[in-house]
């Protein structure tokens, strides 16, 4: 019998999944060599573990692993230390829930290096890279102002230009990438344009899609395949 297990004191089991180390490379453009340094120094480590007959066989990211690598990179981006990241993510899971909305609705901001959190409730305002302490108020930053535009069932792991054509959901083909609306995945329809070398022949094969759906979908791996490298 195999099954997943969960490692972590997060409660995050509605948002399995299981990626392997090169599908998050890959979906959050972050190397495998750091994400191997991530896990060496506790920032990201995989959260699932694949048991068969009582072995553990694999070990995975979940999607909100996923999620966090993704987040990491941004604050990376804003030069916040890896160890600042981690504490700030730690710090508003516990506080605001899973990313998303309410973690950008003037709640989420950053300044300068610093990453804070504001809600009407006893925190107050919170330095989150200090792992909650007590701030006064201050201006706010927009490292999440993407996810003021999420709608429902969005991630932000497809890039904006992408939600329409593409989604990533645990709960659809184990969270790979596909076509918005469907089970076909991102990398099946790659495969198929190859073999076939041309969207006239995928619109065919696939006609119930919308061709701008196959099209966008193609140019997203494309764009994974160039961040990638």
């Amino acid at each position: 019998m195999t099954i997943i297990r969960f490692h972590t004191r997060l409660p995050l089991s509605d948002w399995q999944g299981f990626y392997t180390t090169a599908q998050v490379s890959r979906l959050a453009g972050v190397p495998a060599a750091t994400l191997y340094e991530w896990k060496k120094r506790g920032i990201v480590t995989p959260s699932l573990q694949l048991i068969h007959n009582g072995d553990v066989v694999d070990q995975g990211y979940s999607y909100a692993d996923l999620t966090f690598v993704r987040i990491i990179r941004a604050m990376r981006e804003r030069k916040l230390s890896f160890d600042g990241a981690a504490r700030s993510l730690r710090h508003l899971y516990e506080r605001l829930g899973p990313p998303g909305e309410g973690w950008a609705n003037e709640k989420v901001f950053v300044v300068g290096n610093r990453v804070y959190a504001e809600r009407p409730d006893q925190w107050g305002t919170t330095d989150a890279t200090e792992m909650g302490q007590t701030l006064i108020p201050v201006f706010f930053g927009d490292i999440f102002e993407e996810l003021r535009g999420l709608e429902d069932g969005a991630s932000i792991l497809v890039p904006l230009e992408f939600r329409k054509y593409v989604e990533i959901n645990p709960l659809v083909m184990g969270g790979e990438p596909v076509v918005l609306g469907t089970r076909l995945p991102t990398a099946v329809l790659r495969t198929m344009y190859r073999k076939y070398g041309s969207l006239e022949r995928l619109a065919a094969l696939y006609r119930p899609i919308e061709r701008v759906k196959l099209q966008k979908a193609l140019e997203y791996e494309k764009y994974l395949d160039e961040r990638a490298a």
